[in-house]
């Protein structure tokens, strides 16, 4: 066993709170001590409760909602996937909480840094590692063609569509390869993912256009675009006139 803490975190999120997509070069257990909310990793909904956790492995998207006033414990750790292979997935603590009292006395270890904590913490690491080999299996795998797995790469998208937003991480979202998410989008949508970014875009543009004072060129920085011939071609190529015609004719 060679499981080595990365990072050891605890915190409480209020009622209606969320925490936008990210990942980590790590793997990341986090414990829900209280409250109820989702999770979305891989393109899968994970409900939490109080006793259960969630297993997320290095770079894998995921985001985090919160119901209800929600405590947490995680830490992120390297970890050679062997002899536990550990899962994407949900997984739920024992009757007596053992994972939980395993990483509240890692929890005491770091803060009282006594002597050989390091080793101490990483010792109580494994064997939450071990423990987590004979729970209950990560959640089932969701049916390769159900919408749903593209719904939060498209929300995604959505929020985040005046960013720079690579493909591979729009797939990872939705558990898909590449050119599978590229056509499976598509069906769904009408369009490519580049199109339909350039299109939340255009239409974010014109409402800009008509509804503040900005200049054409800080609308096309604020609303994704490179630079301001890049805005101006485009938005005459969808629509017949400049961004600035557009705005004196309506």
């Amino acid at each position: 066993m060679n499981g080595k803490l990365e990072f050891f975190l605890y915190k409480s999120h209020e009622p209606g709170t969320y925490v936008d997509f990210h990942k980590h070069s790590c793997y990341e257990l986090v414990y829900y001590v209280s409250g109820s909310g989702t999770m979305n990793l891989g393109g899968r909904t994970l409900v939490y409760a109080p006793g259960t956790m969630t297993m997320t492995r290095p770079d894998y998207m995921h985001d985090e909602r919160h119901d209800e006033e929600t405590e947490v414990i995680f830490f992120g750790f390297r970890y050679d996937d062997f002899p536990v292979p550990l899962q994407n997935g949900l997984i739920a603590d024992t009757e007596e909480r053992t994972v939980l009292s395993l990483m509240l006395t890692m929890k005491e270890e770091l803060l009282a840094q006594k002597a050989h904590y390091v080793p101490r913490t990483n010792l109580l690491l494994n064997e939450i590692i071990l423990l987590l080999g004979r729970q209950s299996e990560t959640a089932a795998p969701q049916d390769e063609h159900r919408p749903e797995r593209l719904f939060y790469a498209r929300r995604y998208l959505d929020e985040n569509f005046t960013q720079p937003v690579e493909l591979r991480t729009l797939a990872e979202l939705s558990g898909y390869s590449e050119d599978h998410f590229r056509h499976l989008f598509k069906e769904q949508t009408g369009l490519p993912p580049g199109q339909y970014i350039l299109r939340k875009r255009l239409e974010a543009a014109k409402d800009r256009l008509l509804h503040t004072a900005q200049t054409v060129s800080a609308i096309g920085m604020d609303c994704g675009f490179s630079t301001t011939s890049q805005f101006i071609e485009l938005f005459k190529r969808s629509f017949g006139v400049t961004p600035l015609q557009y705005r004196k004719i309506r």
